[in-house]
Formats: C-alpha cells, structure tokens, sequence
C-alpha cells in the first residue's frame, strides 16, 4: 500500500515539476566601456546614507573602490522625465547628469536596447575620508560607460 502511494506522489511531483516553468533570475544588459571612468554621476551629496551602507563609516583613508552599478531608467521622475537612477548593490546613489542620461538613453535605443530599463556597469568610487574636526571629503562615483558611438 506504501509504496502505490509513494509511486502516485512521485508521478503527481513528476508531472507538477516538467510543467512548471522555471523561473530564471535575468542580469540586466552589460555595458562595458574602454576603463577610464569618465562619466560622474551627479546628485550623489543626497544620497550619503547609502555611501555609509555601501562603503561602511568614514575613516582618515579615502575610498577607492571598484564595484559594479545599475543604471534604471526613471520615467515617473518628477523632476525629469528622462532621468538615469545610479545604484549600487542596491541603493541609490545619484543620477547621470542630464546629457549623459538624453545622449544614453538615444543610444540604448540606437543598438536594439529599447526594452531594457535597467542596465549594468563597472562604478569607481572615492573618496568619503573623514580627517576629523568636521573635514570630511565627498563621495564621487565615477562609471565606465561606452561612448555613444560605440555601443
């Protein structure tokens, strides 16, 4: 009797398991530029808390950090429309400055990316050293992005 019940429970498994998709975790498009790091993000002085999460508290020695970011865009921006969010590991760490985020998102369109919302890439961060008495330096993020031409 067991062993029809085991056989009826693995065949109902079986079955429930090669007809259930399997969801499958996506990584959002790569852009890899020619490693200068040549675009700053802007707006980054509003997101100090999540420098802390990411970088962990200030110390006398500067931050100097290779680390990867995502780049989402932010239609229901209410400042503008066409904004390009920076995060990383999660958090919000600034935006492309206004140009960048027009000139980036013409170009994600140019090569075939236009359904893509989010996007990854190598970061740089720096700074954040904190030298005591209230002299602190800022956070900067710097991305490797391709040229427009080049994606």
């Amino acid at each position: 009797m067991w062993l029809l019940i085991f056989a009826v429970v693995a065949v109902m498994w079986f079955f429930h398991r090669s007809h259930t998709k399997l969801k499958v975790a996506t990584r959002p498009p790569r852009l890899v530029g020619d490693g200068t790091y040549a675009v700053e993000i802007v707006g980054k002085n509003n997101y100090l808390a999540s420098f802390e999460k990411i970088c962990g508290r200030r110390t006398a020695d500067c931050i100097n950090r290779k680390t990867e970011a995502h780049l989402t865009f932010e239609d229901d921006n209410v400042f503008d429309n066409q904004a390009v969010r920076v995060s990383i590991t999660g958090y919000t760490v600034g935006y492309l400055p206004l140009a960048v985020a027009r000139d980036f998102r013409r170009a994600v369109i140019g090569v075939g990316l236009g359904r893509s919302t989010v996007f990854e890439c190598s970061a740089h961060i720096r700074g954040g050293w904190d030298a005591g008495l209230r002299r602190q330096g800022n956070y900067g993020v710097w991305l490797d992005l391709p040229e427009s031409g080049a994606m």
